[in-house]
């Protein structure tokens, strides 16, 4: 049985949702462009989009780390897996600092209102990159989230708050780009990817030097 608190859970789970959503590629893009063009809360529905197509991936995510997670009571196999999940954060991280949000930006256009469509377009643009599994793998390895060992209660805990954390990131991307639109355009995106992608490769490095200490 897992040691981590509700509190934890729900910290450790936030975190990842949060960090999972905020490396800014197309699904980013579309909805800071929703809300440059049609404000704050048609920017947060597309994201709310977005965040169902993650819903699926999370789920899919802890499903194959309740699989994979079991073995890891072998040092070695512990070891080696962290190692991997540490590349991939570090993978992210470089990937994200050189994504360009102006190119990303000529693939995405806007054309319809409703609400059924904002939200469908957010899903529809997200839905296509199965490639976040690992980011999640990598996350939930990072943050030392055992949801193998997790009863069923802690494991929908665990998926629920993950999905709150990625959901708070379109409202506070929504809600910020909102504030700043008459200040705000993709180049400050850009910077956006740069300090992101930055703080996930330094992660990745610390975390790195912590492994091999441990080894």
């Amino acid at each position: 049985m897992s040691g981590d608190s509700i509190f934890e859970i729900a910290l450790k789970g936030m975190a990842i949702g949060f960090l999972a959503a905020a490396p800014t590629g197309p699904s980013g893009v579309l909805v800071i462009q929703r809300t440059l063009n049609k404000g704050r809360w048609k920017g947060f529905l597309t994201g709310l989009g977005v965040s169902v197509s993650d819903a699926v991936y999370i789920f899919i995510t802890m499903m194959c780390l309740s699989l994979v997670l079991g073995y890891l009571e072998d040092p070695m196999v512990s070891s080696v897996v962290k190692l991997a999940g540490c590349a991939l954060l570090l993978v992210f991280g470089i990937t994200t600092v050189r994504n360009n949000p102006l190119a990303a930006s000529r693939e995405v256009t806007v054309k319809k209102d409703s609400f059924g469509q904002i939200m469908l377009t957010g899903f529809l643009v997200a839905i296509v990159n199965p490639l976040v599994i690992f980011f999640y793998m990598g996350l939930f390895a990072f943050f030392s989230l055992p949801v193998d060992d997790f009863s069923a209660g802690l494991k929908m805990q665990a998926y629920l708050f993950t999905l709150l954390g990625d959901i708070c990131w379109w409202f506070t991307i929504s809600t910020v780009i909102n504030k700043l639109r008459n200040r705000f355009d993709l180049r400050g995106l850009w910077v956006i990817n740069r300090v992101l992608g930055t703080i996930l490769i330094v992660s990745a490095t610390v975390w790195l030097a912590v492994i091999l200490v441990k080894i």
